[in-house]
């Protein structure tokens, strides 16, 4: 405090410099997610500042030095050039000379400034090891305006000429400028103490070393990548090539980088202003600006993959599959500001059902900048969307439930051309879900609500409620509010540490950020109670597995880098003497010559796709697999020859022994097991040796009345002639999902799943499933022109009061009946005493 009391009596000016530098710099952090075109006062305010102290050091070297200026303070000139430095990266924000810097490189820029203003009054650093160690950090922030005096260059000229009619454009040179200063500096303090010139080398030294091995790693990925595309096309593979790359390349810092150029990461562009080229928009995720990236793509050209091709990549390698989403609108400006979450646990049925509603914010200053909101929802396994609401002019319109082909057509008509209210929400392989808003627009929030059917996951004696996530419109400051009821008794409930006991059996949860730990309570008896519609009803069964005699003639291993050697080893132990075949381009026995280097070449795969069509006898065999997150999904194989060869192998139904250690995470085995493609079982190493080692394997309990959810241990029996009662309608929508998954395995992958009676089917339990989709309309003509009738016979959008007993048509029929009989009765007698009268 006495240095800073000293500092403003001896330099005023530096003081006040200090105190302006403090002040922009935290105008400019407050305002650093401000949208672009709401940046501008915020840019006026920073070069304000500069400008102020501008004219308050001119007026300081003219009356203390008239016109030899250049007997001035050096740190004088830093500060300015500092104030400078932070207008024009407001200034930025609207020009977008560059994208916004990526994390390491804003932490770079901030101990650059402060280093310079702490090198710059050399005096005030009193300790020597301590100068040293400051003097590595101005070298390091030499390199960084020596990169940007060299990224800003092609301006140089053009600015030269606005700096003459708005001198705005000196913004250009303030990172030259800094340079030049900074050499300034050194070359002081080296005269001063020659030993400091060793920090201030390696300070320059370490950004090229980091270059260097970063440079190296991306020539080394890319040439990598395109051995693989050649290795590809002459071994005439069954995979795309895209596959193959993803599955030899490390998910690493480098490779995620070179997958994005030109979609997220800014490139080199010598055609357009040397460093000019303009990202691709094709990939919904902030632009931004990484050095390494910009002077790894001036030296080096890109792989040979098509932009297709490495968004199919990421979305394996990356989980950026919300962000490939195909737009008709952009969405750069939304933000989710609110959620809310109604949730009811049904305990006595392992089931729940939740109510999201969702608020969004379009936070553009033209109120004509209409976008669209695209949200991807998360699913646990065996949940189904059964409800969708969008409020056009602040009324909630329910939705209806169509084919997807008709609902795709409706909104790519209607917000492609006409720009009216739509949304749709779609089915996705991986358990999860699409919505899309339209419009959404600066004039008023948009508000839309979804309801998700949800068994609740048995472990133990618990019952886990996994709560839903979303991917969508950025919602760092979203306010999200819980509220969770049940129904019947509970007992053992345990919640998150925001939750509260509002009143009797209503809970309550506010937090800023989406809720992300589970709910678990006890899990009761069964209930055993129905649920009836359209003459046929719906009870819960336990289940419990039961196993049938099994021993494998062979064993398929699918190995992938999730499998440790001890692991397989073990594995191929219990196998005994039967033969054990893993797949490298084709089927290949494992044998003790080629055991090792197989299994080190395959567990070298980040992910890896078997081929079950290469299994000829699927009921004599065992499948043993473990794997990660990252797969391709079915879709996005496309025409290919793995693709083509799947189809027909799955024309017949099958059940193939399929037996996953651990958890079972992957997209394409997900996939498989939910159009029941495997008969399944998982568990540890143990489970798995003590079932091949007493022969046996689990008993597959469905059949066309029959479902089983196994993550919550239970099977939905479909029944006819069953008294209606007070059973939840979510039994029918969970029984209907299930049963479509087992009807559209065969033909999932041909594309011929589309059946009337599988509509039928998905309308009645009113579902989003692989044959149908929700839409909302903002007319009835809209509906009348695409031909999406009112759903019929059906239980229409599931809600928080509607999970009793629904009455079927003819129940419907006899209480009008009854209540007519009760008016005529009531009329009559009502006429008979008036008579009397």
């Amino acid at each position: 405090m006495n240095q800073l009391n000293k500092l403003r009596s001896q330099d005023p000016l530096y003081f006040g410099g200090l105190i302006m530098v403090a002040i922009s710099a935290i105008i400019f952090g407050l305002t650093i997610n401000i949208e672009q075109e709401n940046s501008t006062g915020v840019f006026f305010v920073n070069y304000a500042l500069s400008a102020v102290y501008q004219i308050c050091l001119i007026v300081h070297l003219f009356s203390n030095y008239k016109w030899h200026w250049g007997q001035g303070k050096l740190h004088h000139t830093v500060l300015l050039l500092i104030l400078l430095f932070i207008s024009a990266f407001s200034l930025n924000r609207e020009m977008n000379v560059f994208d916004s810097s990526v994390t390491w490189c804003s932490i770079w820029i901030i101990l650059s400034v402060v280093t310079l203003i702490l090198a710059s009054n050399f005096k005030l650093v009193l300790l020597q090891k301590f100068r040293y160690i400051l003097f590595f950090f101005v070298g390091l922030a030499l390199m960084l305006f020596i990169y940007y005096s060299i990224f800003l260059f092609p301006l140089y000229f053009i600015s030269l000429i606005g700096l003459v009619a708005l001198g705005i454009s000196i913004h250009t040179y303030v990172p030259l400028f800094l340079t030049i200063i900074t050499i300034a500096l050194i070359t002081k303090a080296i005269r001063i103490d020659r030993k400091l010139w060793y920090p201030t080398a390696a300070g320059c030294l370490l950004p090229l070393i980091v270059l260097t091995f970063f440079s190296l790693k991306w020539q080394q990925t890319s040439e990598k990548i395109n051995s693989i595309i050649n290795r590809n096309s002459l071994n005439d593979s069954k995979l795309p090539a895209w596959v193959e790359v993803g599955q030899q390349l490390e998910p690493t810092f480098v490779t995620e980088r070179l997958l994005k150029t030109g979609f997220v990461y800014h490139e080199a562009d010598i055609d357009h202003l040397f460093f000019g080229g303009m990202p691709n928009r094709s990939f919904d995720e902030k632009q931004q600006h990484d050095p390494l990236v910009v002077i790894a793509t001036l030296l080096f050209k890109k792989p040979n993959l098509d932009e297709k091709e490495r968004i199919n990549i990421l979305k394996s390698l990356h989980r950026a599959r919300h962000q490939a989403q195909e737009r008709l609108w952009a969405g750069d400006y939304l933000e989710t500001i609110i959620t809310i979450n109604n949730i009811k646990l049904f305990p006595a049925y392992r089931m729940a059902y939740t109510e999201k509603t969702v608020l969004i914010k379009n936070n553009a200053k033209s109120s004509w900048s209409s976008q669209e909101a695209i949200y991807t929802f998360n699913l646990s396994e065996g949940s189904v969307v059964s409800s969708l609401s969008l409020w056009i002019a602040g009324k909630e319109e329910k939705s209806r439930l169509t084919t997807k082909a008709k609902a795709d057509s409706a909104y790519n008509t209607i917000v492609g051309v006409e720009q009216r209210d739509p949304s749709v929400i779609h089915w996705q392989e991986g358990n999860t879900i699409t919505i899309r808003v339209f419009p959404c627009t600066p004039k008023e929030n948009r508000k839309f609500k979804i309801g998700i059917t949800s068994p609740l996951r048995k472990e133990g004696k618990q019952l886990i409620y996994q709560p839903i996530f979303f991917e969508g419109p950025v919602a760092s400051n979203v306010l999200e509010t819980t509220q969770l009821t049940y129904s019947g008794n509970i007992t053992g409930l345990k919640l998150p540490k925001s939750f509260k006991e509002m009143d009797r059996n209503v809970y309550l949860s506010e937090e800023k950020q989406q809720l992300n730990a589970s709910i678990s309570c006890l899990a009761p008896p069964l209930s055993t109670a129905a649920f009836s519609f359209a003459g046929s009803s719906y009870q819960l069964a336990n289940y419990n597995k039961k196993y049938n005699s099994f021993s494998p003639d062979c064993i398929y291993l699918d190995i992938n880098r999730s499998w440790s050697k001890a692991e397989f080893d073990s594995v191929c132990m219990m196998a005994q003497e039967k033969p054990v075949y893993v797949f490298d381009r084709a089927m290949i026995k494992l044998t003790p010559q080629n055991r090792e280097e197989l299994f080190n070449k395959l567990s070298g795969y980040t992910f890896s796709l078997f081929p079950i069509q290469e299994i000829s006898a699927p009921e004599k065999t065992l499948l043993v697999s473990k794997g990660g997150v990252q797969t391709p999904n079915l879709n996005d194989l496309g025409d290919s020859h793995f693709s083509k060869e799947l189809v027909n192998y799955l024309k017949v139904p099958k059940q193939i022994h399929f037996f996953n250690l651990g958890i079972l995470e992957s997209p394409y085995l997900k996939a498989l097991k939910e159009l029941r493609v495997f008969n399944y079982a998982s568990g540890s190493m143990e489970a798995l040796d003590k079932l091949m080692a007493n022969h046996l394997f689990i008993q597959n309990q469905e059949n066309e009345q029959t479902v089983v959810i196994e993550d919550a241990a239970l099977m939905i029996k479909k029944a006819d002639n069953v008294q209606t009662q007070n059973a939840p309608d979510h039994l029918l929508r969970l029984f209907a999902y299930n049963d479509i998954m087992k009807k559209v395995g065969p033909d999932f992958f041909s594309k011929n799943y589309i059946k009337p009676d599988l509509v039928a089917e998905a309308e009645q339990a009113f579902i989003v499933s692989p044959v149908s989709s929700l839409i909302v309309l903002e007319t009835q003509k809209d509906y009348d022109r695409f031909n999406i009738e009112e759903n019929k016979n059906s239980l229409k959008n599931a809600s928080m009061k509607s999970s009793g007993a629904v009455p079927e048509p003819h129940e419907w029929a006899l209480f009008a009946l009854c209540l007519s009989f009760i008016s005529y009765m009531f009329f009559k007698r009502k006429d008979k005493k008036a008579i009397v009268c």
